[in-house]
């Protein structure tokens, strides 16, 4: 059994009559799903790849869907009173597909499952039915009061069918482990923050069914030997929803508790002398904020894309996912930004807007493009590999630019380099890559 994804009615009719003409109507079942545009055909296999065939010929048509995200941080009392009305505010709880939590402790041996409900993470899913111009109003007044901030709003574009993602992350390092001996750290880098997987499909004219993941990960610090290790959580909570274009989903519920310490100093007598530090005290204040998400789809039409100038836009220096989230500032309420799209080469991104906005960004891109603007500084502490067969591999490849350096800090068995974002992205999954090739087992 094969399936096409068709569009247009003329599509429809011409594979019953690429049918018919194959005299398989008889013998074999067709069924038409014209909410999706799928036609599912059951016949032998000589016949079904007859039809493969016949399928590049028809005009295709790939429906688009626009994803528009908000990540909005809320103070401890606004979170307290959005939480108690959201349901009542938004109209449906969603229930949760399955629900993950995994805790990641000090060092690479200690990644444990965790259950439901540990630590202050625990998202929920609503469906805004009704009520969005309030929910709006109420955030514009967090917002206005200093209450909320939007951390973020990005937004991304992609075909119905295929996963679009958003990253509103920061890579935390952390010590890896500590040679007693020599007393040398090694730092390792793990990846806090929101990370969305959204998998929106068209199934009628005006639904979207999306299968979201959101990953929230979290760090927290915990004194064991006398400094400071960092513990890793992460929550992730999928689930699978249908809206109408244009309706939001609202994610909240997710908690997050900061530890501060305050300095409290007595007038005069805290600034003296060795006797000073009787006269201080620290105060450890745990702060809690809610985070909320806002995820929107909205089915773009043919004539929308038909309007809009087309262009794809190359880095040579830029990591294009970075790019993507400054054109999404500027691009208009109708435009539309697509991540590494499938007919462009890689790192890429393709913009469809009015041409004075496609002018406006390229005039952008010029400037925050160029090496100078992305040139960026890495350490690699490297635990298996040696940094001057490292460094001879880098150089005998295209991933450093004509403009990148590479150092070695022999003391620390690493290797400094300067580079673009997109250079060192590269670098950094190349040396992963060495340096589990030359780790003994």
């Amino acid at each position: 059994m094969r399936k096409a994804k068709i569009a247009g009615i003329l599509v429809l009719f011409g594979v019953f009559l690429i049918l018919s003409t194959f005299k398989v109507l008889g013998e074999s079942s067709i069924f038409v799903d014209t909410s999706t545009g799928r036609i599912t055909v059951k016949s032998s296999w000589e016949k079904l790849k007859e039809i493969e065939a016949m399928i590049p010929q028809f005009p295709l048509q790939t429906r688009q869907v626009q994803i528009e995200a908000r990540i909005l941080d809320l103070s401890e009392d606004a979170g307290k009173t959005f939480g108690m009305n959201l349901e009542r505010l938004t109209g449906t709880n969603v229930p949760l597909e399955t629900e993950e939590w995994t805790e990641l402790g000090y060092g690479p041996e200690t990644l444990t499952e965790v259950g439901k409900g540990v630590g202050a993470l625990a998202l929920t899913f609503f469906k805004l039915i009704s009520g969005e111009e309030r929910f709006e109003a109420i955030l514009n007044m967090l917002i206005s009061e200093g209450k909320a901030e939007v951390l973020a709003s990005p937004q991304v574009t992609t075909a119905s069918g295929e996963t679009a993602g958003i990253y509103i992350v920061s890579d935390v390092p952390y010590v890896s482990s500590i040679d007693t001996e020599t007393e040398v750290k090694e730092w390792d880098y793990a990846t806090v923050g929101v990370t969305l997987q959204v998998l929106p499909k068209i199934v009628g004219d005006d639904l979207v069914q999306m299968f979201i993941v959101p990953i929230v990960g979290d760090v927290e610090y915990t004194a064991e030997g006398g400094f400071e290790h960092p513990i890793f959580k992460r929550q992730i909570s999928p689930t699978n929803i249908t809206v109408r274009s244009g309706e939001s989903i609202v994610i909240g519920g997710l908690v997050q508790k900061k530890k501060t310490k305050i300095l409290t100093r007595f007038p005069i007598l805290s600034w003296l002398p060795v006797i000073g530090n009787l006269f201080k005290s620290w105060k450890e204040v745990e702060e809690s904020r809610s985070l909320l998400i806002t995820v929107k789809p909205r089915i773009i039409t043919p004539r929308e894309i038909k309007g809009r100038t087309k262009k794809v836009f190359c880095f040579k220096y830029a990591l294009a996912s970075e790019m993507a989230e400054q054109i999404s500032e500027v691009i208009s309420i109708q435009g539309v930004v697509e991540l590494n799209p499938k007919e462009a080469p890689p790192n890429s991104v393709l913009v469809r807007d009015n041409e004075d906005i496609i002018e406006i960004i390229q005039e952008m891109l010029d400037k925050v493009g160029t090496f100078e603007w992305q040139k960026k500084q890495r350490t690699f502490l490297l635990r298996f590999s040696s940094p001057k067969l490292i460094k001879e591999v880098l150089l005998s490849s295209s991933l450093l630019s004509s403009g990148g350096s590479i150092q070695i800090d022999e003391a620390t068995n690493s290797l400094i380099i300067e580079d673009g974002a997109y250079q060192l992205s590269r670098i950094e999954k190349a040396i992963s890559l060495l340096e589990k090739s030359n780790q003994t087992p």
